[in-house]
């Protein structure tokens, strides 16, 4: 049980949700098979509707680069999934669900990514650390996520810090030259709309690109794209992103709370300057005024922009810094942590 939380939450973890895992559990003792210490089939578990999107990409990349017999598996209820000796489970709230629709899946190994803090009623961050202590492996984005859910209860010995990889391949270098500046998030709060919106309408003489999906769900979404500097490119397949930030020689990351954000590692993986909130791995990978630029979660437009501005001042092979975070190395480190 979590070292924090509040008694309400706790309560309703208790009557709605925890009496379904002791049933799961007691279904889970009725298999006869046991956890195996030879591990050599594992299935990286996502959602069909993930496929064309960045989770998507995790789970076809990180499996396409594992020595051990991997496949991705989609399913939108998360039911039905093949028999493994393991399992990988791209975002925290996906192995809930599974324990629940397949509870063999506790007489096998699972690792769990960890992306951030999304806690709702129906998945409360006691809910969520309860089901992550019974996982082989939490992967944790960056160290600040560690820190902060072995605050909450999880167990420190399956932590484990890993930066989340991209492609050397298909994101593909480019010279930047008079480029524009770009986002690239599924809309959200805490993707920080109102900081985009402000750089967007206070620097009218750069052009700017928003790929993502869903943000005509903003309230200013009408205003912003009537803007002539701004274009939208909604619900792009993935397989076009490295020609979209081709188009770019800034990548700004605005938002108030990540785990990545993988974007930013995507872009400075095709040579573009990230200038980015401190949240998530950002701290991590980006050295201030060498490969990149860093400001407050709180920052204000006005405090962005000379950042942007010096951004195109930067002589750095900013794809040179990242190579080392690539998906062969991060599937390696997956596959170490199945077998160990």
């Amino acid at each position: 049980m979590p070292k924090k939380g509040n008694l309400q939450e706790r309560l309703y973890f208790l009557i709605f949700h925890k009496w379904k895992y002791g049933i799961a559990i007691l279904r889970s003792k009725l298999y006869k098979n046991v956890k195996s210490t030879r591990i050599e089939k594992i299935i990286y578990v996502a959602r069909e509707k993930d496929k064309d999107w960045i989770f998507g990409a995790k789970v076809r990349r990180l499996s396409r680069y594992s020595s051990l017999n991997a496949t991705a598996y989609y399913h939108n209820k998360l039911r039905n999934l093949p028999d493994a000796d393991g399992y990988y489970y791209i975002y925290q709230n996906y192995f809930c669900r599974c324990i629940r629709s397949t509870p063999n899946v506790l007489n096998k190994k699972n690792i769990v990514m960890f992306t951030h803090p999304t806690w709702s009623k129906k998945y409360s961050k006691t809910h969520v650390v309860w089901c992550l202590n019974k996982a082989d492996s939490v992967i944790c984005l960056n160290s600040e996520i560690k820190e902060y859910l072995e605050e909450i209860g999880v167990k420190s010995s399956i932590l484990k810090v890993m930066h989340i990889g991209t492609s050397s391949e298909f994101f593909y270098y480019h010279e930047r030259k008079d480029g524009g500046i770009g986002f690239c998030s599924n809309f959200g709060t805490r993707k920080n709309p109102d900081l985009i919106f402000n750089l967007v309408r206070n620097m009218p003489d750069k052009k700017f690109y928003l790929i993502g999906r869903n943000w005509e769900d903003y309230n200013k979404f009408k205003e912003l794209s009537q803007l002539p500097n701004f274009t939208y490119y909604n619900n792009m397949p993935y397989e076009s992103y490295p020609d979209l930030y081709s188009k770019i020689d800034v990548f700004v990351s605005p938002s108030t709370l990540e785990g990545g954000p993988v974007p930013v590692l995507e872009s400075m993986m095709s040579n573009c300057v990230p200038v980015a909130s401190k949240t998530g791995f950002c701290p991590d990978i980006i050295a201030h005024g060498e490969n990149g630029f860093l400001f407050e979660i709180d920052s204000k437009y006005q405090d962005v922009i000379p950042l942007i501005e010096q951004a195109y001042t930067l002589k750095t092979n900013v794809r040179n810094t990242v190579l080392e975070y690539t998906w062969q190395n991060c599937s390696k480190k997956i596959d170490d942590l199945f077998i160990n």
